[in-house]
């Protein structure tokens, strides 16, 4: 190779940030621009008293940025193999996922076991949380990822040769854990969920204090696979005894699983902030069941659209027939 070709592939590098990872061999025939990102979200915010299940969704939001051409000789089917490997920089592997827990909350799940997390993909973990009885409000969990990553590989007669490094990336979790001396509770929960849609929550929050809360206004906490799609719902006083119907809208991916998740209603009052946990489960597809995706009422309607033009085009030449015999 080139001096040249040496200093230019430097410099593309260079202008990504990447500079630093790279790792260069002389019979290399392809480079690609690009590494794992690994994020997390919490899907269930609000942990119950006692004991939880805490689903956290681990995504890698990495992108293959480029794969630059660097040797062209050589084997054809070499090249081709290792250019096909090269597109692997940016999938993580062998993960290890740790969490930690605090003083008032512990995690009694051992650490989470992932072969390979490929760009553009999550996976869903869960860990088993006991709280303690006087927990209450915001709290931070530390979760630790280890994984390996590609950062370079050869190919040799048809064998591939890949090199990985060890990564660890610290994400911060936060929940909230609602204690027992709640004043408000939610109740009445009435949903329209189901995956790849868009429906309601219906639901009735109470006073159970026995003072006023003043110019409370709700807003709906959520999580992927859900999406909170309507704004802040102003509720006003809330009496002692009072009960006050929230609606709001909520959308759903269309690889949702069909079963629980834990939300949570924030109160935002004159006085203070109060988060109330809520349940909620994904359906079938309406009333239809999976027929009433959009797909397939797009599909019917060109279906039934194309029938009735058939219908009055038979129709049409019967009646041009009859007139041709007057």
């Amino acid at each position: 190779m080139k001096l040249l070709d040496v200093i230019s592939i430097l410099l593309v590098f260079a202008s990504t940030g990447l500079a630093e990872d790279l790792i260069f061999f002389a019979d290399d025939h392809y480079k690609s621009l690009g590494r794992p990102e690994i994020v997390a979200c919490v899907a269930t915010p609000v942990l119950l008293p006692e004991d939880s299940i805490l689903r956290v969704s681990l995504a890698n939001a990495g992108e293959l940025r480029e794969l630059i051409p660097i040797n062209e000789s050589g084997s054809n089917d070499d090249i081709f193999q290792e250019m096909m490997a090269e597109t692997k920089s940016c999938d993580a592997l062998n993960i290890n996922a740790v969490l930690g827990g605090t003083p008032a909350i512990k995690v009694a799940s051992a650490q989470q076991n992932i072969d390979v997390l490929p760009a553009g993909s999550a996976t869903m973990l869960q860990f088993h949380i006991i709280t303690q009885k006087n927990a209450s409000g915001w709290y931070s969990l530390p979760l630790s990822v280890e994984y390996e990553r590609q950062v370079d590989v050869s190919v040799k007669s048809g064998e591939v040769f890949p090199l990985y490094e060890a990564e660890r990336q610290n994400i911060t979790c936060d929940v909230f854990v609602s204690g027992f001396n709640q004043t408000l509770h939610i109740s009445g929960i009435k949903s329209q969920l189901y995956p790849g849609g868009q429906g309601s929550i219906r639901m009735i929050i109470g006073n159970d204090g026995a003072t006023t809360l003043y110019n409370c206004s709700a807003g709906l906490l959520a999580a992927p696979p859900l999406y909170v799609e309507s704004p802040t719902v102003l509720l006003g006083d809330l009496d002692p005894g009072s009960l006050h119907v929230m609606e709001f809208e909520v959308r759903a991916d269309g690889n949702a699983s069909l079963h629980d998740y834990q939300l949570a209603c924030e109160i935002l009052c004159q006085e203070k902030s109060i988060i109330v946990p809520l349940q909620v489960s994904l359906s079938e597809v309406g009333f239809l069941g999976t027929f009433s995706r959009p797909e397939y009422v797009l599909g019917g309607l060109a279906v039934a659209g194309l029938a009735a033009f058939l219908i009055w085009w038979r129709g049409d030449r019967k009646l041009g027939r009859k007139r041709r015999r007057w």
